[in-house]
């Protein structure tokens, strides 16, 4: 249990210096346990991690009943049990503590992904700007829906990408983004594959779509993810894999990666998240505008929209409420005074580095038959 506290503290020195958690964990001896431990897990079809979860759920469990058979009729049993199973609790956590310490917990002190590019913080972003920007990201997935589909509308959802295909391509999509943006070397390797919760149904009840587990290295998303945003979720959980801890600077690779594929499916997937992250900071400022830029989606990709919003019905109520308070409490103690809303940060990375870099790193103007999409103005 000290050697928990201890790391904990270590932890909150290690947010103070970017440059030694970078020395550490970056580039140091530790950098290279988590790519070691996803390929060896990585090996197996199934995930690692959910057999941890219920190997600690068994021990402690298992603690306690041996605990009640132990003491009998003990007038002092209670309380014996109580300090049995808070010891017995408090030594596992100090355990998981130090190692998701190492594993990951000080990868949030490692410098972020805008100063590793050298762009400056987006700052306020002017309406004009989103509306700007919005646009061409609607037009974006406007444009690979057509080159996935050949029509306005499918009729029914995307389906995802094949699973090997996407791997693939997900894995040449982080070579190629590590080269283009210099990325750390880790970024450009290959890791483990991600696999698929096997209790996927409970937890998509908290709304989790994907998780990184650092104490097996594996990146896990739900098996039936809709097929519109699975690319993007895997790739989100890749760049976790690699190192890169704060949610902000996951999405904004995530998308960059896809950015990368040759498959227009994954293209059309990182569009899709790329609108809807320009369209909710929009919204925020000028929810009427948001609205008549939004008007512009294709009939095909308002219905992917509304089949992800069916998908997510269930999760609802206490659960979410829960799994979000358990991200924001986790989020805010590595560091991340913002907690869940970090997720959201990655417009404004995006925006910092298209102008920085011009939009062209986020927009690809037409489709590779060369084609143009309908112009926003249009009835989709």
């Amino acid at each position: 249990m000290g050697v928990g506290v201890g790391s904990l503290v270590a932890l909150q020195l290690l947010q103070r210096r970017p440059s030694l958690a970078e020395s550490l964990l970056g580039n140091g001896p530790l950098a290279q346990a988590p790519e070691l431990l996803s390929r060896a897990t990585g090996v197996l079809p199934l995930p690692v991690a959910e057999l941890v979860v219920a190997g600690f759920l068994v021990r402690q469990g298992v603690g306690v009943w041996q605990d009640l058979r132990e003491v009998g009729p003990d007038p002092a049993r209670g309380r014996w049990i109580l300090a049995s199973a808070g010891t017995r609790l408090g030594q596992d956590l100090g355990i998981l503590t130090t190692l998701f310490v190492l594993l990951w917990g000080g990868h949030y002190a490692r410098p972020d992904l805008p100063t590793r590019l050298g762009i400056p913080p987006a700052g306020v972003v002017e309406v004009d700007e989103l509306i700007r920007l919005s646009e061409a990201a609607v037009a974006e997935a406007n444009r690979w829906y057509l080159e996935v589909h050949g029509s306005r509308d499918a009729g029914v959802p995307t389906l995802p990408p094949d699973f090997h295909d996407l791997r693939r391509e997900l894995e040449e999509g982080w070579s190629e983004a590590a080269r283009r943006w210099g990325l750390p070397e880790r970024s450009a390797r290959s890791h483990g594959p991600s696999k698929s919760f096997v209790a996927g149904s409970l937890l998509r009840r908290f709304g989790v779509a994907g998780m990184y587990f650092p104490f097996t290295g594996e990146s896990l998303v739900l098996p039936d993810l809709p097929g519109a945003d699975l690319p993007r979720t895997k790739a989100h959980e890749m760049a976790h894999q690699r190192g890169w801890a704060r949610e902000s600077d996951a999405n904004a690779l995530a998308f960059l990666v896809t950015r990368e594929s040759s498959d227009p499916a994954i293209r059309y997937s990182g569009a899709l998240f790329l609108q809807g992250q320009l369209l909710a900071a929009l919204a925020r400022s000028d929810l009427e505008a948001a609205r008549r830029v939004a008007a512009g989606r294709l009939p095909g990709v308002q219905r992917d929209l509304e089949h992800r919003a069916l998908y997510w019905e269930v999760a609802q109520g206490w659960t979410v409420r829960l799994g979000r308070s358990l991200n924001n409490a986790m989020l805010r103690a590595h560091g991340i005074p913002e907690g869940v809303a970090s997720y959201q940060g990655s417009a404004g990375i995006l925006v910092a580095l298209a102008r920085a870099e011009g939009e062209e790193v986020l927009f690809s103007g037409t489709g590779p038959a060369g084609s143009a999409v309908p112009g926003l103005g249009e009835s989709p």
